[in-house]
């Protein structure tokens, strides 16, 4: 998918980065809640840092208290479908039936009190047709400008650096980065992300970075936000 046309065409229903003004980022955690979420929370909560987790229906229905957690922890959620599913395999009506409804359920089931208005499909791929149906349901698709591929041979030596460097040599003003803590598809817990967090947290704040949750970089919530700052 092409997410710079996205951002041309579809500015108002379609997120790829924020404001380029402000030396702030996004960070994103994708496929939750996994086995590492835990130990992630507590790595951020330490770091004084809020995220936004897109989660997965099925992953929160599992994990409810995790769910909680996430957002006692002041950190956003946004809906990453019920399975998981390629979106390229649905049509739209059914896809919105069969994925996108009950994982919104499931979400406000284990603790999520408003409806999510952020959504990330899976694997990053998404039709027209479906950015505008969930548009017209009041979401807002939010995809990435740094992706280090953290999903890649998480076991593979210098794992952790490699990603860590790869984010330091993307990022910039506004970035939204793609990163993973729920468990990978041989069910096997995403455990270096936090020690990939727990490096990138200083070094971007060595290069003068703050941290933003992804909603307050949508254009209603940054005018609030510079009116108030």
């Amino acid at each position: 998918m092409d997410y710079h046309r996205f951002l041309a065409d579809r500015p108002r229903s379609y997120l790829g980065r924020g404001s380029p003004d402000r030396r702030r980022l996004a960070l994103t955690f994708d496929d939750g809640p996994g086995r590492a979420t835990p130990a992630l929370l507590s790595a951020l909560a330490e770091l004084e840092v809020a995220a936004t987790f897109f989660c997965v229906g099925e992953a929160a229905r599992a994990q409810p208290a995790l769910i909680e957690r996430i957002l006692r922890d002041g950190h956003e959620i946004g809906n990453h479908s019920l399975s998981h599913a390629d979106a390229r395999g649905f049509g739209v009506e059914d896809w919105i039936a069969s994925e996108i409804h009950p994982a919104a359920t499931a979400l406000r089931e284990a603790g999520v009190a408003e409806a999510p208005r952020l959504f990330r499909p899976a694997y990053g791929e998404i039709a027209p047709g479906q950015v505008d149906a969930l548009a017209g349901l009041g979401y807002t698709v939010v995809g990435w400008s740094v992706d280090p591929r953290d999903w890649l041979e998480p076991q593979a030596p210098g794992y952790v650096s490699c990603v860590v460097e790869s984010v330091l040599a993307r990022i910039h003003p506004g970035a939204i980065v793609l990163l993973h803590d729920g468990d990978d598809e041989h069910g096997h817990a995403r455990h270096g992300i936090v020690e990939i967090v727990r490096r990138l947290v200083p070094a971007l704040r060595g290069q003068g970075y703050g941290f933003a949750r992804v909603g307050e970089f949508l254009p209603a919530e940054a005018a609030r936000s510079r009116t108030s700052g």
